[in-house]
């Protein structure tokens, strides 16, 4: 089915809390004082969000132009876990199974944060 192939990969068990688990309190105390992990965790955004930015320059917004940048990066390190990048790079389909804007947004906001060898390859020279 087409509908699988966007399907996201759950994360494995016992590796998150369970929301169930959690009270209101349990929040409050989160925001009250940066953790070590709370710190870590933020720089992991802020890096994500950097290789996001490189990724995305020099593409000019246009979506075919980020799907082939997102594709090159899949394909020399890895960094997706994406059944339609997969699929498009292993059968040459590459412009048919481009997604939307929005779902190659998505995509990019779970990619894993990249070195900073890797968003120095992705900068225009």
């Amino acid at each position: 089915m087409m509908d699988d192939i966007d399907a996201i990969t759950p994360c494995p068990l016992g590796s998150a809390t369970s929301i169930e688990t959690m009270s209101p309190m349990d929040d409050l105390r989160a925001t009250r004082s940066a953790s070590p992990s709370s710190l870590r965790s933020s720089l992991d955004i802020s890096r994500r969000r950097a290789s996001v930015k490189a990724l995305e320059e020099g593409t000019g917004g246009d979506p075919e132009r980020l799907w082939m940048r997102m594709l090159a990066l899949q394909q020399k390190f890895g960094c997706y876990n994406s059944a339609r990048m997969s699929a498009a790079l292993s059968s040459g389909n590459i412009s048919i199974l481009r997604p939307s804007k929005a779902c190659l947004d998505l995509l990019n906001e779970h990619m894993s944060a990249l070195p900073e060898t890797v968003i120095d390859w992705l900068r225009p020279n």
